[in-house]
């Protein structure tokens, strides 16, 4: 509790100096919504026992609440909608972690998580509102639309942890290929990579490279903790940079993002300028930032500042010194999550955690290092921070999971 109030001291004086800037005085009060919630959250928790990790709600309200700040400045309307959806989230996490009494029985519906995973993203490519060139929304009632595909990766966390932590004893079982290298066993790695490779498939008919990313990064390090084969990294890793290769001469989409990131300058006009403005947002910061709210951000200085760019603004307002701190706040969330991870009691309750810590940290790294231009742009929202309502949702459903295996650790 007393981090919870620190943060949002921390998130009072971060609004207010916001507020100074724009004369906004009325939405002063917008952040305490969200830290209050998760606040609210936190004490309801308690009523069934203090046995659970205390880090993770302070980290995720720190989080939640500057997401709320860097919006105001952005637009309004998205930082009031955002505000709702960490209040509707804070249900959904007090919700999730009493209706989950252990969360080892999820494994008892690691098939029907895989299926269902599969089902959204194919529904997805038949049906789905194109936007910005890829298509991952379905609209419900013309005015109600939602991504697939951050449901689905939840899910697939489900089933990857499922089925590894059920045939783990197996796929440690090696033999010997003719190369000499030590091989896992095919026959029980097969359903899991067809999975994957299926989601996969379905992604690039979205246009959704940064989540196909996400899930075959999942893939390989879920793989890797149950086996500790240093060969099956390797050839993933081969494999998934030819498929890249492949993609980017067969999909103008991914091509595209590729050209803009390796010729941004000389694309500036086009492809280039996206990435370009969030470098250029990122250099006015300098090394303290320009200030909460000085720097107007519009899409024609920053284009999808509140999604894909929101790390830029981020560092145009609080400079190098906050985009670090943001990023430490981000390897303690990692380091919280690991922990629960190391001491869960079950092999399925371990492998979950370790698949929902990995999921946060490859979105940082994916979302983080395209804005920094050292890979390629993605869509992917920046855990907790970017503007989404089902990305919030998500988030909040894998932090009371994480928050159910770390009570059942310590009972």
């Amino acid at each position: 509790m007393s981090l919870l109030l620190l943060v949002a001291v921390i998130a009072a004086l971060g609004m207010a100096l916001t507020m100074l800037v724009s004369s906004q005085w009325g939405h002063a009060l917008r952040v305490l919504a969200a830290i209050g919630a998760v606040i609210l959250a936190a004490l309801l928790l308690d009523l069934q026992g203090a046995a659970r990790d205390r880090l993770l709600l302070p980290l995720v309200a720190f989080l939640t609440s500057l997401s709320v700040i860097l919006l105001s400045r952005i637009n309004g309307v998205l930082a009031a909608k955002q505000i709702l959806w960490v209040v509707v989230g804070a249900a959904v996490l007090v919700s999730t972690y009493y209706l989950v009494e252990r969360a080892s029985h999820l494994k008892n519906w690691k098939y029907l998580a895989g299926t269902a995973a599969v089902v959204l993203m194919l529904v997805t490519v038949l049906w789905g509102v194109e936007r910005n060139g890829a298509r991952l929304w379905l609209s419900l009632f013309e005015r109600v639309s939602f991504q697939p595909s951050e449901i689905a990766k939840l899910l697939m966390v489900i089933f990857l942890a499922g089925y590894i932590a059920e045939k783990g004893p197996l796929l440690r079982v090696s033999r010997r290929g003719t190369s000499g290298f030590s091989l896992l066993q095919g026959r029980y790695l097969a359903p899991m990579a067809l999975m994957v490779v299926l989601c996969l498939a379905l992604f690039v008919g979205q246009r959704d490279l940064g989540t196909a990313v996400l899930f075959f990064g999942l893939f390989v390090a879920l793989v890797y903790l149950a086996t500790g084969s240093a060969v099956h990294v390797v050839v993933s890793a081969t494999l998934f940079c030819g498929g890249a290769y492949v993609a980017s001469w067969h999909f103008p989409h991914v091509a595209r993002r590729v050209e803009a990131w390796v010729h941004t300058w000389q694309t500036y006009n086009s492809a280039g300028y996206q990435p370009a403005q969030g470098l250029f947002a990122l250099a006015e910061g300098g090394l303290g930032g320009m200030g909460l709210g000085v720097m107007p951000v519009t899409g024609q200085n920053l284009p999808e500042a509140s999604t894909d760019l929101i790390f830029a603004v981020l560092g145009q307002d609080l400079g190098l010194a906050g985009a670090v701190g943001t990023l430490l706040v981000y390897a303690l969330f990692i380091w919280a999550g690991s922990r629960i991870a190391l001491r869960a009691r079950e092999s399925f309750e371990g492998l979950l955690a370790a698949g929902l810590t990995a999921m946060f940290a490859l979105q940082t790294v994916i979302i983080v290092g395209g804005v920094l231009k050292l890979i390629p742009l993605t869509g992917l929202p920046l855990p907790f921070i970017s503007y989404g309502g089902t990305s919030m949702l998500m988030n909040f459903v894998a932090v009371a999971l994480l928050l159910a295996i770390s009570r059942n650790s310590a009972t």
